[in-house]
């Protein structure tokens, strides 16, 4: 249960404190060897803890990617408060080697409330999961495609809704705290599906993937409370500040 901190090797001043990669999980998942690797291309503290409550106290800095293995998805699921308050201003990360373990993820974590989630393969080619760590931690999130699929089903299966309107909320201060929740990606996309743009020119303005695009706007929807595309662009211009819709996205 003690956790393995690879800060304790030489020259950890030579790491940020202000951040720091955290796994949970057993050693099998995530080896020194790995955490050495990380710490080296990021020049970040990288720590392994078997459990959540193994890290409290033990993770210096203020924000920090928590990476959850697929085996605590049961855990993560169930006691979802726990993670995300561990990560500071950082964020979480579902490891997985199993495509079921991603989807059945995907589809219960509740967004609207915990926040988004980005998803770690660990079954790539170490060049792609260093990758996809590095887009972590600048707050993009990697999508597979199957489970953009399920963004896809999610968002036709709400179809038959109506959209509920962002008048409809108590008052401007609600609205606005909704708007203030999403991250600076998630408001870029969000502004540039507004302006009715697709998500192929999204992701080509970006440099990110369309898939990548899917999951913002499925983060985004599930945050400020509307049911589609439309909606959210509404909420938009009626939450936005007026600065944010006539600038360019950088």
């Amino acid at each position: 249960m003690s956790a393995s901190l690879i800060e304790e090797t030489a020259n950890q001043d030579l790491y940020s404190e202000d951040f720091s990669v955290v796994f949970i999980g057993k050693e099998l998942f995530y080896s020194n060897q790995t955490l050495r690797s990380v710490q080296t291309e990021f020049g970040v503290r990288a720590q392994r803890f078997e459990t959540i409550e193994s890290m409290n106290g033990r993770t210096p800095g203020c924000s920090k990617i928590i990476v959850v293995d697929q085996m605590m998805l049961e855990d993560l699921l169930a006691r979802p408060m726990a993670y995300t308050k561990s990560t500071g201003s950082g964020c979480l990360a579902f490891a997985y080697r199993k495509e079921e373990s991603a989807r059945h993820m995907f589809e219960s974590w509740d967004r609207a409330q915990f926040g988004e989630v980005g998803f770690l393969p660990m079954n790539v080619a170490p060049d792609a999961w260093r990758a996809i760590l590095r887009l972590l931690m600048h707050e993009e999130l990697y999508l597979p495609s199957f489970l953009a699929d399920c963004a896809t089903f999610l968002g036709q299966r709400t179809r038959g809704i109506p959209a509920r309107p962002a008048t409809s909320a108590p008052n401007g201060v609600d609205q606005k705290s909704r708007y203030l929740k999403l991250t600076r990606r998630e408001k870029q996309v969000l502004q540039l599906v507004s302006q009715g743009k697709s998500n192929k020119l999204i992701a080509a303005k970006l440099g990110i993937t369309e898939h990548t695009v899917k999951l913002h706007m499925h983060n985004v929807v599930g945050k400020i409370g509307v049911s589609n595309r439309t909606a959210a662009a509404h909420f938009y211009y009626e939450v936005a500040p007026h600065k944010a819709q006539h600038s360019a996205v950088d």
